[in-house]
């Protein structure tokens, strides 16, 4: 068998002191060595057989980060992607407060292989935080041959999400200054990192020099010298990686949904989060929920266990949150809810995105008190997202003495709209006065358009999703007039976000969303309470509850839940969208 190599210092040292044989961990057992020849000789099928058996056993604790790191790495070496990733899922949730820089730097190797490169650029980043100056140098050839294969687009959102100055630069990215916090924000003095001491890995078996057999600084540097193509960092060239650990810094994870049918938003949601810490980007502890609500309460229950992380942010889906905000609160564990789902606020739970309820209350207000419309009719598509918004706009208008005429539902996407022009023919019987369509944009407009066919002088109601101003100009003059809230308006002309507007544009070369605006804003009230002293996860909800009224992308007030958000009122007029001041 061919001997482990030592790869911390700390082990040298530990061998050269005459302690008893006692205060050594035990030799690992056969499996193990079974499966440390088996990938010493690249018989990676057996090597995987062999370390899983180990695992599924009871594992000498010491050998245990090992035998999955390397189970993962042979998986990655039989092209299993999918497997190499979940069993460094396993490493994370068995260990949530430790911090392998070999772990980050695998994982962006198979988000590669899958051809995810923005995702391997933030694995890579995550890695590069806290690796040695020879790992690093390893992840510099990585980093800039992807960079180089960035398609416009992976550009545009790599340019959004990866702060890091040194990884910024060899990616050619634009100047990090253009990202900058808000100046309005203050001067925040985080927590200092703690300086990083490396973990004491698993040591070699009984009975082996470990003296003899530790690499010199000289031979450490060369093992970690690019090759083609370059292994992962930590891989066979170094037998037992070292382990840099994070121990006493206050971080905050954010639980975004960065694979999956929901990527998109997560990260636009993760760009937001990323400019509120750009000059702390160690704070941040990134974890990817897949949109899977079984994953989001499994990442919650693993983060509980890291004293290091003081709260959480996300996650973004009402199906993520309404299995993972109990965990939270159960726990005691500080969430800052993206989501709109209702009434999971409440204790260690804090609301920071709008709700449905609160649009619709600000919509219906509006359309009672200024418009006075007392008859309105619904079309909506027949889908969870429509049918949440018909009932909630249903009862918060009879509420204020308003009558529904009547409501119409179509499936989503539907081109023939037939049936909704027959529905508004025979509403206008009844004194119609508006119409509510809780859709998408392209897919309301369309909508729209045929009510206005038969209603010219209807009044049209919508939700945040209108918020498109591409998607409407395809339908003209047909919705002019047309109503809706959102909680983020980017031409808005309050001075905290016009600077947020202007921070986000200069770095990413777009105008940020809804998704980036909410997530910036949970990120800021967190560094608020950092800036203020919270060490623990009491003293974060205790200072979140008690956060005062401020303002970033838009303004978080105090309410019931920890938050409310300030809501803007918009309306679509001649091609353009504006902000509707009261009374007007």
């Amino acid at each position: 068998m061919r001997p482990l190599l030592a790869a911390l210092p700390a082990l040298a040292l530990l061998a050269a002191c005459t302690q008893p044989a006692s205060h050594l961990p035990p030799a690992p057992s056969y499996t193990f060595r079974q499966a440390e020849d088996a990938f010493a000789r690249g018989d990676y099928v057996v090597a995987v057989a062999n370390y899983r058996r180990f695992l599924d056993a009871t594992p000498e604790e010491a050998y245990a980060p090992r035998a999955y790191y390397q189970l993962a790495l042979a998986q990655h070496h039989l092209h299993q992607q999918d497997a190499s990733l979940a069993t460094l899922d396993e490493l994370k949730q068995r260990y949530p407060n430790r911090h392998w820089v070999q772990v980050d730097a695998l994982r962006g190797d198979d988000e590669l292989a899958e051809d995810k490169r923005v995702q391997a650029l933030i694995d890579w980043e995550q890695a590069w935080q806290q690796a040695s100056p020879a790992e690093q140098s390893r992840l510099r050839g990585r980093i800039e041959s992807v960079a180089k294969q960035l398609t416009d687009d992976e550009r545009t959102e790599a340019n959004q999400v990866v702060l890091t100055p040194a990884v910024r630069e060899m990616m050619g990215l634009n100047d990090l200054m253009a990202v900058a916090p808000m100046p309005e924000s203050g001067e925040i003095e985080l927590t200092k990192p703690a300086e990083i001491e490396p973990d004491i890995v698993p040591p070699p078996p009984a009975g082996e020099d470990v003296a003899a057999t530790a690499p010199t600084e000289a031979a450490e540097t060369a093992a970690m010298e690019e090759a083609e193509p370059p292994p992962p960092v930590g891989s066979e060239t170094i037998a037992v990686p070292p382990v840099p650990e994070v121990t006493s810094t206050t971080r905050v994870a954010c639980l975004l949904p960065l694979t999956g049918p929901d990527h998109a938003y997560g990260m636009r949601a993760l760009a937001g989060l990323r400019l509120a810490f750009a000059d702390a980007p160690q704070h941040l502890v990134i974890r990817d929920t897949g949109g899977d609500p079984a994953s989001s309460a499994a990442l919650v229950r693993a983060l509980d266990k890291d004293p290091t992380v003081l709260a959480v942010i996300g996650p973004l889906r009402s199906s993520e949150s309404e299995v993972a905000a109990p965990v939270a609160e159960r726990e005691h564990f500080p969430m800052l809810l993206l989501s709109q789902g209702e009434g999971l606020a409440g204790g260690s739970v804090f609301q920071v995105a709008m709700t449905r309820n609160q649009q619709v209350v600000l919509l219906v207000g509006y359309a009672a008190d200024t418009l006075k419309i007392e008859r309105a009719g619904i079309i909506y598509p027949n889908d969870g997202y429509g049918t949440a918004f018909a009932e909630a706009f249903e009862a918060a208008f009879t509420a204020r003495g308003g009558h529904i005429v009547g409501t119409e539902t179509y499936q989503p996407g539907e081109t023939d709209l037939s049936t909704v022009t027959a529905a508004v023919r025979d509403w206008s019987g009844a004194g119609l006065q508006a119409v509510f369509i809780p859709d998408a944009a392209r897919m309301a407009a369309a909508v729209a358009a045929h009510v206005r066919s038969e209603a010219p002088e209807v009044t049209l109601l919508g939700t945040e999703s209108w918020n498109d101003p591409a998607a409407l100009a395809n339908a003209g003059a047909a919705i002019n007039g047309a109503i809706f809230a959102d909680s983020f308006f980017a031409n808005s002309t309050r001075p905290s976000t016009r600077e947020f507007v202007e921070h986000f544009e200069r770095g990413s070369g777009r105008a940020p969303t809804v998704f980036e605006a909410q997530a910036f804003d949970a990120g800021l009230a967190v560094r608020r309470v950092f800036e203020n002293g919270a060490t623990s996860r009491e003293q974060v909800a205790a200072q979140l509850t008690a956060l005062s009224n401020f303002e970033g992308a838009g303004v978080l007030r105090s309410a019931d839940g920890g938050f409310q958000r300030d809501l803007s009122l918009l309306r679509y007029r001649d091609g353009q969208i504006e902000e509707i001041t009261p009374g007007s």
